[in-house]
């Protein structure tokens, strides 16, 4: 597992190759394996392969232009009445997502979409997403234009780890 934590990038370019199927299932099984407040799972995915799609995908944010690119783009999405806990149970579900991909040989980079009004509406438009529905993020999934460096434990600050009491 520290194996993929360490070779978890953002990653925003890629080749132009498919993910084969066999390696989907598996990304996405780690997703679902993903744990939930008061066991609700209170989220949904949406697999895009479409290039038309992620082409509109790519225009929702200036930070989703990369996303054109990938293989595959999955947007996490939650219910918020289901759940107070949605963002929470969305964000483990899309980490989860990531370090599988990693593990599996691709790369990805978490496209933020909740907090930006205009993007989730946009999202929720293009893939058919109910309005009651919540965008947490779109997670592209490609093979990786280039390799980047891992990394490391001496490039983290450990004081940001506290023993038994914060002082």
């Amino acid at each position: 597992m520290i194996e993929s934590i360490e070779k978890r990038r953002a990653v925003r370019e890629y080749l132009a190759q498919e993910i084969p199927e066999e390696k989907m299932k598996e990304i996405i099984l780690a997703a679902i394996y993903a744990p939930s407040a008061n066991a609700i799972y209170p989220w949904e995915l949406v697999v895009v392969k479409r290039l038309e799609t992620k082409d509109l995908l790519s225009k929702v944010t200036p930070w989703s232009t990369h996303i054109k690119d990938a293989a595959v783009v999955i947007a996490v999405v939650g219910h918020e009445a289901e759940s107070r806990d949605w963002v929470e149970d969305c964000s483990i579900v899309a980490e989860h997502l990531w370090l599988e991909t990693i593990n599996q040989g691709f790369s990805s980079c978490w496209v933020q979409i909740r907090g930006n009004d205009n993007a989730e509406r946009e999202v929720r438009n293009i893939l058919g997403i109910p309005d009651e529905l919540r965008v947490l993020c779109l997670m592209p999934i490609g093979v990786p234009a280039k390799s980047i460096e891992e990394h490391s434990e001496e490039e983290f600050d450990k004081s940001k780890v506290k023993n038994e009491k914060y002082k």
